[in-house]
């Protein structure tokens, strides 16, 4: 099942990864072919660890289009074992689960679509390349020699890491989901062997879709999960029992997201509005079930919580409010002096910490911005040494990128609206402008950074609007809140509230705009140009939904137990609204152009949304252009296809827009 890659080969690739590599430099007044279809590829390195003990690093890199896994020394650079599967088989999320070995996610490339599926299994390799062997799944049963008898049963389940630091038996911690069509039954806990696979019961996490966190130990302490009701629900295991215990609903908030139990085991640092809007971080002690808040920023939510290397400590919070920024919750800790010392060496970046060394006392950082992709380092303690690894898109280098900027403005009731602005580097009097709009809706949000699509529009001269309407992550409760059952109309207004701040501000030019997304935002660009069908010249509309009274009955979110109490929450169950903000019932108002790109194996948004929408364009001799792909998923993962749909987008917006 397995195949060794050459070293050489990997070599290769990785060459033209590490500083040696020279890249090409482009010129930055257009998106000429040969950037475009860098900018449509995969990262060719896309996730560096460092092994616990320090010695080795794992690099996730892209190989004659599929990831594979090389293995580094950490003081010597240099390759010592590489792996990866034969095909359709791939590498996905990737631990190390000791000092020697790797386990990592396999996925699958399936004949009729060009998104690898993860179906539940795990792999196991050594970082010499050696001693490769299928973990977990239902191709994992072994039998013994000579007999019909299996060594061990496969498992018809979906595997997800809970603790992934082998004990001294060899064994990680796992959640293990049996097979359903919606991944609604209960997990069971099991520790594996991370060298044959054997397997050994935990006990059953005692909720469907949980977040389970272990003690320091590695045994199973909290499971959070969400309920057929779409509610929340924390449950705590008694040590003494061995029995989970449910937390009543009035001792905590509706995010409540474990993060690490503390170093005494007895509490548990953890994510959530307890009590108020905004998330911040808690603290919980098992002993009196105390919950003491540690820290709240007066604008956004958490985006993320830095942990010690023991696990044991939450040291710093990042923060989104516009750029990132980070808080320090602790000076006394090595990793926060580290930490605020990487910060001042790459100012105004984004500073991410990939892995460390158990000891603490190696890093690896990635490093990007708006206009720079993902650089990975060395960080050596001892040493105070930070040595470049590898650019994560070596072949980008020496592209002059444009800048992304934080605004804010004020929507059309008053409420205050975030977003980014990308200002083109092609200078036109014109101000040709795309917005440019997030999915979701709910729980999902724009960030500041690198992003290539972003990059592709702005280099091929249009300027970007990003807006976090009502109903984004990130800005509390109570604004996700304001979104639920305003697909159609208030996030609407928001979009176009910022679209019009846009022209007011001299950024854009009224009559010059052009709206794009994919997945709600495919949804967005077409609710909201009948609603101001003057004001966008034409839309693109990617992967998108556009009947919503078809939700409960196509798509992946009916599978899912909470499926119906979402869908009620957020988009409500009136069937005259439903049908007064599904775009394809009000498209005699369009007079914006539509290129309307699905893919025929969406099940997110079934390919029935695209085929209903074109019905409606037709019958009401509306203009369109139609572009699909029979082997794409929920966006475009294959770079062939992103090349293509990049390049449609060139000649589209030409066509529609003054530069």
């Amino acid at each position: 099942m397995q195949s060794m890659v050459s070293k050489l080969a990997l070599a290769t690739v990785l060459s033209t990864s590490f500083v040696l590599f020279t890249p090409t430099s482009f010129a930055n007044s257009q998106t000429d072919a040969t950037l475009v279809e860098l900018l449509a590829k995969h990262p060719a390195i896309s996730n560096i660890k460092i092994a616990p003990d320090g010695r080795h690093l794992a690099i996730q890199v892209f190989v004659e289009g599929r990831q594979a896994l090389a293995f580094y020394g950490a003081a010597s650079m240099k390759m010592v074992g590489s792996f990866r599967m034969q095909y359709p088989m791939q590498i996905g999320e990737f631990q190390w689960v000791n000092n020697e070995r790797v386990v990592f996610k396999l996925t699958e490339t399936l004949a009729w679509q060009r998104q690898p599926v993860y179906y539940g299994e795990l792999y196991g390799v050594n970082y010499d390349g050696s001693k490769g062997e299928l973990l977990f799944g239902f191709r994992a049963g072994k039998k013994q020699t000579g007999t019909r008898l299996k060594q061990r049963e496969g498992k018809s389940a979906w595997a997800e890491f809970v603790f992934n630091q082998a004990d001294e038996r060899n064994q990680i911690l796992l959640k293990s989901t049996p097979t359903s069509e919606g991944g609604d039954r209960q997990p069971e806990l099991v520790a594996m062997d991370v060298y044959n696979g054997e397997l050994k019961s935990k006990g059953r996490a005692p909720i469907a879709y949980a977040d389970v966190v272990a003690d320091q130990q590695g045994e199973p302490r909290i499971a959070s999960g969400i309920d057929n009701k779409y509610h929340r629900q924390v449950y705590l295991k008694d040590i003494k029992t061995d029995k989970w215990q449910q937390l009543p609903k009035r001792n905590y908030g509706r995010y409540f997201t474990p993060i690490a139990v503390t170093a005494d085991n007895q509490g548990l640092h953890v994510l959530d509005n307890f009590q108020q809007d905004i998330s911040g971080i808690f603290e919980y002690r098992f002993a009196d079930g105390s919950y003491k808040p540690i820290f709240t920023d007066n604008t956004v939510s958490i985006t993320q919580t830095l942990v010690t290397a023991d696990t044991q400590s939450v040291y710093a919070a990042r923060l989104d409010d516009g750029k990132p920024s980070y808080v320090f919750l602790s000076d006394q800790t090595q990793e926060a002096t580290v930490f605020s010392n990487l910060l001042e060496t790459f100012p105004g970046d984004d500073v991410t910490i990939t892995s460390k060394s158990k000891d603490g006392k190696k890093w690896v950082v990635q490093v990007s911005s708006d206009k720079a992709a993902a650089t990975f380092y060395l960080y050596d303690h001892e040493k105070v040494t930070l040595t470049k690894i590898a650019d994560s898109r070596p072949e980008l280098k020496g592209v002059k990128f444009a800048a992304t900027e934080p605004v804010k403005f004020k929507s059309f009731d008053g409420l205050d609206i975030h977003g980014y602005w990308t200002q083109s580097p092609v200078q036109s009097e014109h101000k040709p402008t795309i917005v440019l709009v997030h999915g979701g809706p709910h729980g999902v949000r724009d960030y500041w950074g690198f992003d290539t699509e972003l990059q592709f529009l702005a280099l091929s001269g249009y300027n970007v609007l990003q807006v976090n309407f009502r109903g984004s992550g990130g800005y509390g409760y109570k604004f996700q809140q304001k979104g639920h059952r305003q697909w159609g109309d208030a996030i609407q207004r928001d979009i176009i509230a910022g679209t019009e701040w846009a022209i007011a501000q001299g950024k854009a030019k009224a009559g010059n705009l052009c709206i794009m997304g994919g997945s709600f935002g495919a949804y967005s660009t077409v609710q909201s140009a009948t609603l101001a069908p003057d004001l966008f010249k034409c839309g693109v509309a990617v992967a998108g939904v556009y009947d919503l009274s078809l939700l409960a009955g196509k798509g992946d979110i009916q599978y899912l137990s909470y499926g119906k109490a979402y869908l009620d929450e957020a988009v409500g169950t009136d069937e005259a609204q439903l049908q007064q903000y599904s775009p394809v019932h009000h498209v005699s108002k369009l007079k914006t152009h539509l290129l309307i790109a699905h893919g025929k194996k969406d099940e997110r948004a079934p390919y029935i949304h695209a085929e209903k929408l074109q019905q409606a364009l037709d019958k009401a001799g509306k203009p369109y252009q139609w572009l699909e792909f029979n082997d794409e998923t929920h966006g475009f993962y294959d770079p062939v296809n992103r090349t293509k749909y990049f390049n449609e987008l060139k000649v589209y917006f030409s066509k529609h827009l003054v530069m």
